[in-house]
């Protein structure tokens, strides 16, 4: 019986967009394509049923495991040291036995959680199977340099000359534009989808992406102000406090049953935390781009790299200045060059995949 090549991509519910992306690459190339929230490799199923179920906060394996993933965060300019080093704890066992059960061609890693247990039962085994790490941002957090794994995807030649200087060869880096879902590229004209979410079609139309941490009111406060002259639709995803706030407002709010993807076709201009995804979603399809303010290190290093591309709506003065000019037509979107090649090519590239 002819089995089809597995992929596995390690992710956390942050990065659940970008492993989707790379997902549909990947699955574009022939791969049979898992993804596997890298929590797996700290959470205990019955300490779970004991939370969910009743309440009793037992998961102690799994709070710890996302203190120490915010801790790495916030040490974006330390260079950790590497290691592959098999550890008999219960995140390496686990993964030994989820590479056991699929044995991949090749592992993708998105964020932190994955990469150190993946290469160390690699090395354990001496399996065939590469460990990619994608970088989804504009920069790079230095906590994910690793000079044993077998290869990088990055997004901008700054990334890839950090990765390099700190000792990872420069063949295993390979340059990739940031992964973005199909169905951005795939959605209707403007006019369709106005039609589609019943909003003017004549208007110039704003984009506030809300959906991540945060209440936004004064983003908010800043599009409600022009009134009749825009028309402000929200994307707040599962956040239910911005999603009320933007009611609130008077302003159109979506929840995460509306398709991102239909909202950035209906708009103009996207404000948008500087999260790669997002951000990268509003350059791919040509719209003006503003960020509001980064909510940690990571978004604060996006922002910087992305500032020649974008406006600066960082705070609410600025937010107002920016839908002013807007509205004026003064602002244009700008020309933003990104690496030919997809991350899927790239990751097959470096795992050696034909």
């Amino acid at each position: 019986m002819l089995t089809r090549r597995t992929a596995l991509i390690f992710t956390d519910a942050d990065k659940a967009n970008a492993a989707s992306a790379v997902k549909e690459q990947l699955s574009d190339l022939g791969l049979t394509v898992i993804m596997i929230d890298e929590m797996e490799l700290y959470a205990d199923a019955f300490k779970d049923f004991l939370e969910k179920v009743f309440g009793i906060p037992a998961n102690l394996e799994k709070r710890l495991a996302i203190r120490r993933e915010r801790k790495i965060r916030s040490l974006t300019d330390v260079t950790p040291v590497s290691s592959n080093l098999f550890k008999p704890t219960d995140p390496y066992k686990r993964m030994e036995n989820i590479l056991n059960r699929y044995t991949p061609e090749v592992v993708v890693t998105i964020g932190f959680g994955a990469f150190k247990e993946a290469v160390a039962v690699r090395d354990k085994q001496s399996a065939s199977f590469k460990v990619i790490a994608y970088i989804d941002d504009f920069a790079l957090n230095r906590q994910l340099i690793n000079t044993y794994m077998d290869g990088y995807v990055a997004s901008n030649m700054q990334i890839k000359t950090t990765l390099v200087n700190a000792g990872i060869p420069e063949d295993d880096v390979k340059l990739a534009s940031i992964a973005v879902g199909k169905r951005f590229f795939t959605a209707p004209a403007a006019g369709e989808a106005r039609s589609t979410l019943k909003i003017p079609a004549e208007k110039r139309t704003l984009l506030v992406q809300c959906s991540g941490v945060g209440d936004y009111k004064e983003y908010f406060a800043a599009a409600a102000g022009f009134g009749p002259d825009i028309t402000t639709v929200c994307y707040c995803g599962e956040n239910r406090a911005a999603y009320y706030a933007a009611l609130e407002a008077g302003l159109l709010a979506y929840n995460e049953g509306t398709s991102a993807a239909l909202l950035y076709a209906a708009a103009d201009a996207v404000m948008t935390p500087p999260e790669s995804y997002y951000a990268a979603a509003a350059l791919a399809t040509g719209k003006i781009l503003a960020l509001t303010a980064a909510r940690d290190r990571m978004e604060k290093m996006n922002a910087e790299f992305l500032a020649p591309y974008s406006e600066d709506a960082a705070e609410a003065y600025k937010a107002e200045n920016f839908v002013r000019a807007f509205l004026k037509g003064e602002i244009s979107s700008k020309h933003f060059s990104v690496p030919a090649s997809g991350v899927g090519n790239a990751v097959a590239e470096l795992a050696g995949i034909n």
